[in-house]
C-alpha cells in the first residue's frame, strides 16, 4: 500500500529479506543480521512489516528493580561473590548488549532480539526528563508534565543505536539529520559516558561551535557528566573522579602524594570548541568524537580533513567520529552536502527512504519526527506501552502541531524555522531552516506546488547543436540518445548531489517565439525579435576535471528570460536554464553562446565578468553584438544617459550585491495579475524551475548559490527596463492624429 510517506511505504514493503542483499553477506560486521544493502548500494534498516515488540520491560529490569529498592541495583553485599558476579554481568551487558525475547513475527511467534551495550546502558542506567504519561489531560490541547526518570523503550532509538553500533564495527563514521524531541542529545550523552566508564584509558571527545554550548546546563557534556556521576553514586561500576572540571572530566584517582595513581581508569571526556580551530579534536587519540550541532559548524568540512585520518592507523580506523544537527537559522549548506555526499568523509551511506523519488540516492541518517512521536489521535498512541510507532498517527499529530503553529506565529520565519526543525524529510529540513529576504508563505506554496503538481513539469531536457549552415538547434535527450550521442541528466540536486555527473544539461520550457517579418523584397520570413529574450549568466573562474569537482564547487548559473513584449501580455517569464559544470570554461561559454543565437539575445546576454574568460571567448567566436554591458545609471542616477561601454557586469563589491539583492527581490515580488482567487501573481509565480524557487529558500549570504547569483543580474535588468520604460512614458508626446503609431506600445492589442 502506498501511504505517500516515502519512510512508511519501505517499512511496509514485503519480502524485504530476500529482496535486498544482507551486509553481513557482503563482508560487513552485523551479527543480528539487522541491515540490508539497497540497489543505491547504501544500507538499509531491515524492518519487515508486521513484526512489533513486545515484552519489553525485559530490557529495562535492572532499572525497574532500582526503583522498587530505592536507589539499589542489588541489595548483595558489595564485594561479595554474587556482588561480583552482578557487576560483571552488568558490565557485559553495557558492553556488548543484551537478548531478550521481544519481538513478535506477524504469525505470533516471539523471538529473541538484542538491544546494544549502548542501549541498555542507556534504559537502565542514566535518567531523563521525559514525559510521565499519568499526567496526560486530553482537551482542545493535550497536556502532560514531565519527569525525571529512567528511559522507555522506543523503536525508534532501538534502531539509531544499532545504527551506531554497525557503524564502529565497520569503520564508518556517521552524520545525522535529526529533529527535535526525540531524546537524541540524551542518547548520545549516555553512549559517551558508557564509553568512558567500561573501558579504561579512553578518550571521548565533544566538539561544538562553542564548547559552552557542550558544558551549560543541559548541553551534551552536562548530561554526560551527569550520568559519569550516577555511575559513581550509585552503581556498582566505580571508577573515582579524577578530574571534575566539565570540560576535562576524568576518572581514576590519586596517591596521597597528589599523582594520578598508574593502576587509576584514566579515562576522560573533553570538551572542545571548533570555533576558529579545526584541528581542536586531534593529537588526543580519541575512541569516540561527538560532534554537536554540525549545522552552526560554518568550518566543519576543515575540521573534518584534519580530524577523520586521525582516526586511523594506517588502514585500520581505530575511532568513530559521529556529527549530527537539527534545522538552525544559520547556513545549512555545509551541513547539507556532506549530508548527501557520505563518500567524502567516510560517513555510513544509507539508501535515501525518507525523500521522496530518491531510492536510487545515498545520505546519511535520518530521524522523521513522525517516528517516536508520543500523543494520540481518537484514542490511537503515537507510540504504543511496548515502544512500537504508528507512523501514520505520528504524520497526523505532526499535521496537526503545524496547523497549529501556522496560526499562532507572529512571525513567519518562526513558522519557517519550526518546519526546519520537525521535519518529516530530510529534504524538509535543509530547506525550511530559516527565513531570508526571499523567503514568504506564497514562494513556499509555489515550491510546494512545483514538487508535486505533475502538470507543470512540462519541460525538455537536452543541449544545443550548431548546424553546418549556422543554425543552431534544441536536441532532447531522447534524440541525442537516438543518434548515440552523449547525454547528460539536469542537476536536479540543491546542491548538486554526489551520484549527479556535474556536466548538466539544458532544462527547456517554453522555445523561441517567432514573428512575421517583410523583408524588402516582400517575402515573409520568421524572426525572432530583438529584445524579446535576454540571459543572466553566472561563470565559474577555473578550469576543473569534472572527477575532481565535489558538491563545495561553484557551477555555472544560466538563465533565459523572456522579456516585457506585445507577444506576451507585457509578461516576464522564465524559458530555459542550463545549470552545471563541464570541464572547461570555454565549454560552458560555448552553452551560453549557443542559447544566445537560439534565442537572438542580440546585446542582451548579461554575464558576470569578474571570474571567467566569457567576453574573450565571445571575442573569439565574433559574437561580441550578443553581450551586454552593465546599466550603470540603476545604482547611480547621475549616469543616466551615459553609455557604458565595457562589457558584462560586476557585482563582487559587499555592498554592489546587496543592492542586487535588493531589487531581485523587488522583481520577484511585483504583482503582474490576480489568479481566479483574487491572489496576487508575482513574477516568481513565472519561474517553473523547481530548483531555482528551492534555492531561493535556502538562499544565505555564505555558499554557493549559483542559481540565485545569476538571478541577480536579472534584477539589474529588470530595474533598468524599469527605468527606460518611466523615461520613455516621460518623454511621450500627447497622441494626435497626426502622430498615432499603430505598432506604438499603447497601440497594440493585448492578448
Amino acid at each position: 500500500m502506498n501511504t505517500g510517506y516515502p519512510f512508511l511505504d519501505y517499512i511496509n514493503e514485503p519480502n524485504k529479506s530476500s529482496r535486498y542483499k544482507h551486509a553481513k553477506d557482503a563482508g560487513y560486521i552485523d551479527d543480528d543480521d539487522l541491515f540490508l544493502i539497497g540497489d543505491s548500494g547504501g544500507f538499509l534498516m531491515n524492518i519487515e512489516p508486521g513484526w512489533k515488540f513486545v515484552n519489553t520491560e525485559l530490557f529495562y529490569e535492572a532499572a525497574t528493580f532500582y526503583k522498587k529498592n530505592k536507589g539499589k541495583y542489588t541489595n548483595y553485599k558489595v564485594d561479595s561473590i554474587p556482588h561480583r558476579q552482578f557487576r560483571k554481568r552488568e558490565q557485559y551487558r553495557r558492553k556488548h548488549g543484551f537478548s531478550a525475547p521481544c519481538l513478535m513475527d506477524p504469525n505470533g511467534t516471539i523471538h529473541n532480539v538484542r538491544i546494544t551495550g549502548s542501549h541498555y546502558n542507556f534504559l537502565n542506567y542514566c535518567r531523563i526528563e521525559q514525559l510521565n504519561e499519568a499526567t496526560i489531560k486530553n482537551g482542545i490541547i493535550a497536556t502532560g508534565k514531565k519527569t525525571y526518570d529512567f528511559p522507555k523503550f522506543f523503536d525508534s532509538q532501538f534502531w539509531i543505536f544499532h545504527v551506531m553500533e554497525f557503524a564502529e564495527k565497520n569503520g564508518f563514521h556517521l552524520i545525522i539529520d535529526k529533529t527535535r524531541r526525540g531524546g537524541f542529545s540524551y542518547m548520545m550523552a549516555a553512549d559517551s559516558a558508557n564509553s568512558v566508564n567500561c573501558e579504561s584509558r579512553k578518550v571521548v571527545i565533544h566538539v561544538a561551535v562553542d564548547k559552552k554550548y557542550l558544558t551549560q546546563t543541559g548541553g551534551l557534556t552536562d548530561f554526560a557528566v551527569n550520568d559519569l556521576k550516577f555511575y559513581e553514586e550509585n552503581t556498582p561500576f566505580v571508577r573515582g573522579i579524577f578530574s571534575s572540571v566539565k570540560s576535562d572530566f576524568r576518572l581514576g584517582y590519586k596517591l596521597p602524594t597528589g599523582v594520578e595513581a598508574d593502576k587509576s581508569w584514566r579515562s576522560a571526556l573533553i570538551s572542545v570548541s571548533a570555533a576558529n580551530n579545526p584541528d581542536c579534536a586531534i593529537g588526543k587519540d580519541a575512541v569516540k568524537v561527538k560532534v554537536e550541532e554540525v549545522s552552526t559548524m560554518d568550518n566543519f568540512d576543515d575540521f573534518m580533513n584534519v580530524t577523520e585520518p586521525a582516526m586511523r592507523t594506517g588502514a585500520y580506523t581505530t575511532g568513530m567520529l559521529c556529527a549530527w544537527g537539527t534545522a538552525t537559522s544559520g547556513n545549512m549548506q555545509t551541513f547539507e552536502q556532506n549530508f548527501y555526499d557520505v563518500k567524502g568523509f567516510n560517513f555510513m551511506p544509507f539508501e535515501n527512504v525518507w525523500d521522496r523519488d530518491c531510492r536510487n540516492e545515498t545520505c546519511g541518517f535520518f530521524k522523521p519526527y513522525c517516528w517516536g512521536l508520543q500523543g494520540d489521535i481518537n484514542g490511537i498512541k503515537g507510540v504504543d506501552e511496548n515502544g512500537n510507532s504508528n507512523i501514520l498517527i505520528g504524520l497526523e499529530i505532526s499535521r496537526r502541531e503545524r496547523l497549529r503553529k501556522k496560526e499562532t506565529v507572529k512571525k513567519y520565519s518562526d513558522y519557517i524555522n519550526y518546519l526546519g526543525q520537525y521535519a518529516n524529510f530530510p529534504a524538509e529540513s535543509f530547506s525550511s531552516a530559516s527565513e531570508n529576504i526571499f523567503s514568504s508563505e506564497e514562494l513556499s506554496a509555489w515550491e510546494e506546488r512545483l514538487r508535486v503538481d505533475t502538470d507543470l513539469h512540462f519541460y525538455v531536457d537536452g543541449m544545443l547543436e550548431m548546424e553546418d549552415n549556422g543554425t543552431v538547434v534544441f536536441k532532447s535527450n531522447a534524440r541525442l540518445h537516438s543518434e548515440n550521442k552523449k547525454t547528460y541528466d539536469y542537476i536536479v540536486g540543491v546542491p548538486r548531489k554526489g551520484h549527479e555527473d556535474p556536466h548538466g544539461c539544458i532544462r527547456r520550457w517554453f522555445p523561441p517565439e517567432y514573428v512575421d517579418v517583410t523583408r524588402s523584397d516582400g517575402k515573409i520570413i520568421k524572426q525572432i525579435p530583438e529584445g524579446l529574450y535576454s540571459i543572466t549568466y553566472d561563470p565559474v573562474g577555473v578550469d576543473k576535471n569534472k572527477n575532481e569537482i565535489t558538491l563545495k564547487h561553484s557551477h555555472n548559473s544560466i538563465e533565459v528570460w523572456m522579456n516585457p513584449h506585445y507577444l506576451n501580455g507585457y509578461k516576464q517569464k522564465l524559458v530555459c536554464t542550463y545549470y552545471g559544470r563541464p570541464d572547461t570554461l570555454e565549454e560552458a561559454d560555448r552553452i551560453c553562446y549557443l542559447l544566445a543565437r537560439y534565442y537572438n539575445c542580440v546585446g542582451t546576454t548579461n554575464v558576470e565578468i569578474n571570474r571567467g574568460e566569457t567576453v574573450s571567448n565571445f571575442r573569439k567566436w565574433n559574437a561580441l553584438k550578443y553581450l551586454s554591458c552593465e546599466p550603470l545609471e540603476v545604482f547611480d542616477p547621475t549616469f543616466k544617459g551615459k553609455i557604458n561601454t565595457t562589457y558584462g557586469y560586476n557585482i563582487s563589491g559587499e555592498q554592489h550585491k546587496l543592492d542586487c539583492v535588493r531589487l531581485t527581490k523587488e522583481f520577484l515580488y511585483e504583482e503582474i495579475g490576480k489568479d481566479s482567487e483574487g491572489n496576487p501573481i508575482r513574477n516568481f509565480h513565472r519561474i517553473y524551475d523547481y530548483q531555482t524557487i528551492l534555492e531561493l529558500k535556502k538562499w544565505g549570504i555564505k555558499g554557493n548559490y549559483d542559481r540565485v547569483s545569476s538571478m541577480l543580474l536579472r534584477g539589474i535588468e529588470w530595474k533598468a527596463m524599469n527605468l527606460h520604460a518611466e523615461e520613455e512614458l516621460k518623454n511621450r508626446k500627447p497622441l494626435t492624429a497626426e502622430n498615432i503609431d499603430k505598432n506604438d506600445i499603447l497601440s497594440r492589442e493585448w492578448f
